[in-house]
C-alpha cells in the first residue's frame, strides 16, 4: 500500500536531480514520480538509466511548476508531497511531515521548514501574505502554526481532487502556491506549519534562468488573479484600493531604481487582469461552488507586519 506519493517537477534539471532524488529515503511506504517539462538536456533519459524505481511523466511542453498536475491521475498515495527539482530532503522529513498532518482532521496540508542549500543561516518561519496581496518568508521566529501557503509540502490527495488540480494550470508558475493555500481554507481546511521536517532549498536553480521582467509580470498577474479568485465581493471592494495602491507604490519604487521593464510588467499584468477578467471571473464562479469558510477564516493568516521589510530569499 502506497501511502505517500512523492512528485518531483523538473525542467532542464539533469544536474539537480541527482541531490533531489537521493535525499528521499528508501521506504515500500512511497512512490517517486518526476513529471519533466519537456526538458532539453537529457533529464529523462537520466532518470531512465539511473533511478529505474521512479516513475517518469513526460509532458509535451513546458507547463511550469503548474506541470505538476499531470502526475495527479497516477499518485496511489493518500498523500501527495510535491517538490521542486532544487531540494534536498533532511533527515526524518516526509514522517515529520505525516506527523504534522495527522493532528488534526481540519488539516489539508503541512509545509516545511526551508533552509537554503547553500547558506544554511538563512531559514524561513513560515510565510506571510498582506491584504495586498503581496507575500513572502518570514525571517525571525514567530512561532506559527498556521501558515497562508508555501512552495512545497505534503497535502491530501482527496481534497486536492475536488479541485481536480494542485495548482491551477494558467498560472504556470510563481504565486500558484499562496492560490493552493488560499483555496485550501475556502475549503475551510488549514496549512500547518511543521519546523522540524527540513527541506534544504537552492533557491530559484530552475526559475532564475527566466527574465527578471517576466517573473515579474507572472507574479502580479497570479497574485491579482487569486485575488478576485478567493475573497467575497464585499472584501474584494474592500481590498481593492489597497492592492492598487501598494502596486503604484512597487511601480515607482521600480522607477527610481531605473527597473523600467520591472515597472512595465508590472503595468501589463493590471490591464492583463482587466482584459481577461471574464476568464477570472469564470474561475471565481467555479471556485465559490465549493465555499465552506467565510473570509474571517481565509483572513485569519494575512498580515501587514511584514510588508514593507526586505524580502527573505530562501
Amino acid at each position: 500500500m502506497v501511502k505517500v506519493s512523492i512528485v518531483i517537477v523538473n525542467y532542464n534539471g539533469k544536474d539537480l536531480l541527482k541531490t533531489a532524488l537521493d535525499s528521499i529515503n528508501e521506504d515500500k511506504n512511497y512512490e517517486v514520480i518526476v513529471v519533466d517539462n519537456n526538458s532539453a538536456d537529457g533529464s529523462i533519459d537520466f532518470i531512465r538509466k539511473n533511478y529505474r524505481n521512479v516513475k517518469l511523466i513526460a509532458n509535451e511542453k513546458n507547463l511550469g511548476y503548474s506541470g505538476i498536475n499531470s502526475a495527479l491521475p497516477y499518485c496511489k498515495g493518500d498523500y501527495i508531497l510535491f517538490l521542486n527539482n532544487d531540494i534536498k530532503l533532511g533527515k526524518n522529513c516526509i514522517k515529520e511531515l505525516l506527523s504534522a498532518m495527522k493532528k488534526d482532521g481540519g488539516i489539508a496540508m503541512a509545509a516545511p521548514r526551508l533552509v537554503n542549500y547553500y547558506n544554511k543561516k538563512l531559514k524561513s518561519y513560515g510565510t506571510w501574505v498582506s491584504r495586498s496581496f503581496y507575500n513572502g518568508h518570514i525571517s525571525c521566529n514567530a512561532a506559527l502554526e498556521e501558515i497562508p501557503y508555501l512552495g512545497v509540502g505534503m497535502i491530501k490527495k482527496d481534497i486536492i481532487r475536488k479541485f481536480g488540480y494542485i495548482f491551477d494550470p494558467d498560472y504556470f508558475i510563481y504565486a500558484e502556491d499562496l492560490d493552493l493555500g488560499l483555496r485550501l481554507r475556502l475549503l475551510g481546511y488549514k496549512l500547518v506549519f511543521a519546523p522540524k521536517a527540513v527541506i534544504y532549498h537552492m533557491h530559484a536553480a530552475t526559475a532564475k534562468k527566466f527574465d527578471s521582467s517576466k517573473t515579474t509580470f507572472l507574479l502580479e498577474r497570479n497574485l491579482l488573479t487569486t485575488f478576485f479568485k478567493i475573497l467575497s465581493l464585499k472584501n474584494i471592494l474592500l481590498f481593492l484600493p489597497y492592492a492598487i495602491l501598494m502596486r503604484m507604490v512597487a511601480i515607482a519604487k521600480d522607477m527610481l531604481a531605473f527597473k523600467f521593464r520591472n515597472a512595465f510588467s508590472r503595468i501589463k499584468a493590471i490591464f492583463w487582469v482587466i482584459f481577461n477578467f471574464k476568464v477570472i471571473h469564470e474561475k471565481r464562479k467555479n471556485l465559490q461552488k465549493l465555499r465552506k469558510a467565510d473570509d474571517k477564516f481565509i483572513l485569519k493568516v494575512f498580515s501587514e507586519r511584514y510588508l514593507l521589510k526586505k524580502p527573505l530569499l530562501i
